[in-house]
Protein backbone atom coordinates (compact mmCIF):
# COMPACT_ATOMS: atom_id res chain seq x y z
CA UNK A 1 0.00 0.00 0.00
CA UNK A 2 1.64 3.54 -0.92
CA UNK A 3 1.13 6.90 1.18
CA UNK A 4 -1.05 8.26 -0.93
CA UNK A 5 -3.73 5.33 -0.53
CA UNK A 6 -3.35 5.18 3.17
CA UNK A 7 -4.12 8.91 2.99
CA UNK A 8 -7.36 8.40 1.14
CA UNK A 9 -8.51 5.50 3.27
CA UNK A 10 -7.76 7.58 6.25
CA UNK A 11 -9.58 10.33 5.11
CA UNK A 12 -12.55 8.18 4.29
CA UNK A 13 -12.71 6.62 7.41
CA UNK A 14 -12.53 9.89 8.87
CA UNK A 15 -15.64 11.21 6.52
CA UNK A 16 -17.88 7.53 7.54
CA UNK A 17 -17.59 8.27 11.32
CA UNK A 18 -18.67 11.70 10.78
CA UNK A 19 -21.44 10.82 9.01
CA UNK A 20 -22.64 7.84 11.14
CA UNK A 21 -21.94 10.48 14.09
CA UNK A 22 -23.97 13.13 12.69
CA UNK A 23 -26.87 10.57 12.03
CA UNK A 24 -26.93 8.56 14.83
CA UNK A 25 -27.45 12.30 16.93
CA UNK A 26 -29.83 13.18 14.78
CA UNK A 27 -31.95 10.28 15.29
CA UNK A 28 -30.95 10.42 19.06
CA UNK A 29 -32.03 13.95 19.49
CA UNK A 30 -35.94 13.21 18.01
CA UNK A 31 -36.57 9.92 20.30
CA UNK A 32 -35.58 12.43 23.20
CA UNK A 33 -37.46 15.49 21.60
CA UNK A 34 -40.65 13.25 21.33
CA UNK A 35 -40.05 11.36 24.49
CA UNK A 36 -42.75 13.02 27.45
CA UNK A 37 -40.84 14.57 29.77
CA UNK A 38 -41.32 13.07 33.24
CA UNK A 39 -42.74 15.53 36.11
CA UNK A 40 -40.14 15.30 39.57
CA UNK A 41 -41.90 13.11 42.17
CA UNK A 42 -41.46 15.69 44.78
CA UNK A 43 -43.36 18.73 44.54
CA UNK A 44 -42.97 20.27 48.01
CA UNK A 45 -39.81 22.18 48.92
CA UNK A 46 -38.89 19.57 51.71
CA UNK A 47 -35.45 18.57 52.10
CA UNK A 48 -34.32 15.03 52.58
CA UNK A 49 -32.76 16.17 55.94
CA UNK A 50 -36.24 16.83 57.01
CA UNK A 51 -36.74 13.58 56.37
CA UNK A 52 -33.94 11.74 58.32
CA UNK A 53 -34.25 9.79 61.07
CA UNK A 54 -31.70 12.21 63.40
CA UNK A 55 -32.83 15.24 64.90
CA UNK A 56 -30.83 19.03 63.57
CA UNK A 57 -29.58 19.71 66.75
CA UNK A 58 -28.36 15.94 67.94
CA UNK A 59 -24.65 16.99 67.42
CA UNK A 60 -26.07 19.54 70.19
CA UNK A 61 -27.08 16.69 72.83
CA UNK A 62 -24.16 14.37 72.53
CA UNK A 63 -20.87 15.31 74.29
CA UNK A 64 -18.62 15.04 71.12
CA UNK A 65 -16.01 17.04 72.40
CA UNK A 66 -15.15 15.50 75.78
CA UNK A 67 -13.76 12.04 74.24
Amino acid sequence: MSISEIIIWTAVFILATGFITVITTAVLMRRAKNHPVDEPKQTSKEDDWDKDSWAHDDWKKGNWDDK
